[in-house]
């Protein structure tokens, strides 16, 4: 009997041990399941700068996909570092050029290349609001060729240095027709110096497009920057026309640019 109880102890003490692993471990696996949330937006106008949110708990620097349906937005963003296990990210839009109604934005997170690199992997961790956007549309319904260029002109607005997490427009005015395709490119200035580049710098940079805009008083040209995807550095801001389709591995930057350069500290 002494033995049998013995025994009878150390097989409960045994199923107690192992039913607390696997709590343990279930536990652990929960609190390991990515998440992904986007913040509630309401109702906006057209004009706003809008700003997508949301939390999650993927690591800091993890990439995310973010696109506006049937706004044909589509941005990319990583995650940035929160507090109390619980990480942001943020990515502005730029209304001017979408039309109203009501929009779904998805957030999703990407894993990395397919094997041929032409497309993201995607993971589980995925999140999604609506909102509604009201107002008068100032963009086209189509693209309009750069043609007549002779008297055209873009003149930048002056960007004052900004620090990192700043989410902003840039913006400038412009005597191209409504819908005319754009370029933007923002790139270090020192790409553009004569300074010899070693050491492998961690350098970042973005290009972008987007269409001229009815504003009140002349067409302007904007462009909504995440200061989240660059590294702190001088950067030259530079727009302009496009020759050829904007989607083309042939499209070349147009005669009618101009640019302005700002520090992100």
């Amino acid at each position: 009997m002494i033995i049998h109880n013995i025994r009878s102890r150390v097989l409960v003490l045994i199923l107690v041990m192992v039913t607390l692993i696997s709590i343990s471990f279930a536990t652990a696996v929960l609190a390991e399941k990515a998440y992904l949330s986007v913040d509630p937006l309401g109702t906006k106008t057209i004009g706003d700068l809008v700003i997508l949110s949301g939390e999650t708990n993927l690591p800091e620097g993890t990439k995310l996909s973010v696109s506006v349906e049937e706004a044909e937005y589509n941005s990319g963003t990583v995650v940035v570092k929160g507090s109390n296990n619980i990480n942001w990210w943020f990515v502005p839009v730029d209304t001017w050029g979408i039309k109203p109604g009501t929009y779904i934005v998805n957030a999703t997170e990407i894993k990395g290349y397919n094997l041929n690199k032409t497309g993201y992997l995607y993971g589980n961790a995925q999140g999604n609001t609506t909102f509604i956007l009201n107002g008068t549309f100032l963009g086209s319904e189509i693209s309009v060729p750069a043609r007549g260029q002779e008297h055209a002109f873009i003149a930048l607005d002056s960007i004052p240095d900004k620090k990192t997490g700043d989410l902003f427009l840039i913006t400038g005015k412009t005597n191209l027709p409504v819908g005319t395709d754009i370029i933007w490119e923002i790139r270090p200035t020192i790409l553009d110096s004569d300074v010899e580049i070693t050491n492998n710098p961690n350098l970042s940079g973005i290009m972008a497009n987007s269409q001229v805009t009815r504003g009140s008083d002349t067409n302007r040209v904007s462009l909504a920057l995440n200061t989240y995807e660059l590294n702190p550095d001088e950067y030259n801001v530079s727009v302009a026309t496009v020759k050829g389709d904007i989607f083309s591995p042939d499209m070349e930057f147009g005669n009618v640019t101009d640019y302005d350069i700002f520090t992100l500290k």
